[in-house]
């Protein structure tokens, strides 16, 4: 059985439904609670903490391709519009009005996404069952890499009462996509480098050479500045993993190699979950989850 096939097609499931209903549902209610365009930097952070206290460094081990400074710049602005309180000593927490805001953003897409019917209700329940199982071998597998995300956003689909969705399939679903975050993270990470720089070993080895400029535009969006990605560039050369020439950089076949091992690693790590299942389950699986596809794909013609 080809497991990659099946979680293509459940991750193109999960593409359509927050592409083109969850994420346009959540954006119209942060609108009618007139939130700032760039709320979603303190909503994860809710979502992920709930109430909790939590460090710039905890918060990095969410989210680890920024930058600090960045990030703390950007909390600071949610703490100034009162969404987040700060403890003056480093640690955020979630006020009242916050949470209520991160939560309703998550309702709102929950309640268009279970409005919908891409296919019988005793296929997405038996689907839900299936990944309920995966998930959970998942959350027992021993650490590395540590349970980081999928424990997050347990919690928090627990708390947000979203298992009702689908069935528990989108959920189990989602708690599968942070198994596989948490491999990743944990994977390219043995090798000590920083998330930003590892995210353009990343982006280059999936692309021809670039120009410095063009490279900083497209990876500047976690706000990472042109210093820190040209250190970057700097220690990638060092370390073999790239070539740069008159401002053009572009990955060695080295660097490549690494990309592809770190890959090669995650997605071993990420499937061994998977064998809790046997031939004939998987065999359902892979059907149930390409019925799931073409169900969405009907609804979005």
């Amino acid at each position: 059985m080809n497991l990659k096939s099946i979680w293509s097609a459940l991750e193109e499931s999960s593409e359509i439904l927050f592409g083109n209903y969850a994420y346009p549902a959540a954006d119209k209610a942060a609108e009618e609670l007139s939130l700032p365009p760039d709320c979603y930097n303190w909503v994860m952070a809710i979502w992920l903490f709930d109430a909790n206290p939590f460090s710039i460094a905890q918060f990095m081990r969410y989210f680890p391709y920024g930058l600090a400074q960045a990030n703390d710049e950007r909390l600071t602005i949610a703490v100034q519009q009162g969404y987040l309180a700060s403890d003056g000593q480093g640690k955020y927490r979630a006020t009242e009005i916050g949470r209520t805001a991160a939560l309703r953003l998550m309702q709102a897409g929950d309640e268009v996404m279970a409005a919908l019917t891409p296919m019988p209700k005793e296929s997405l329940r038996a689907l839900g069952n299936l990944l309920a199982r995966i998930s959970g071998a998942a959350l027992d597998a021993p650490e590395p890499p540590s349970h980081v995300l999928i424990k997050a956003k347990l919690e928090l689909y627990q708390r947000a009462g979203a298992f009702a969705v689908f069935e528990g399939a989108v959920a189990h679903c989602l708690l599968l996509e942070g198994r596989r975050d948490d491999c990743y993270i944990a994977t390219w990470g043995t090798h000590r480098v920083e998330g930003h720089a590892w995210e353009i070993l990343d982006f280059l080895s999936q692309n021809d050479a670039l120009a410095f400029a063009d490279l900083h535009e497209k990876l500047s969006r976690r706000g990472v500045t042109e210093e820190v990605h040209a250190a970057d560039v700097k220690e990638l050369v060092g370390r073999g993993w790239a070539e740069e020439s008159s401002g053009v950089v572009k990955a060695t076949e080295a660097g490549k190699q690494v990309r592809a091992e770190v890959e090669a690693e995650m997605e071993r790590l990420f499937f061994a979950p998977w064998s809790c299942l046997n031939e004939s389950e998987l065999d359902e699986l892979a059907s149930l989850a390409g019925q799931l596809r073409e169900g969405l794909n009907r609804l979005t013609k």
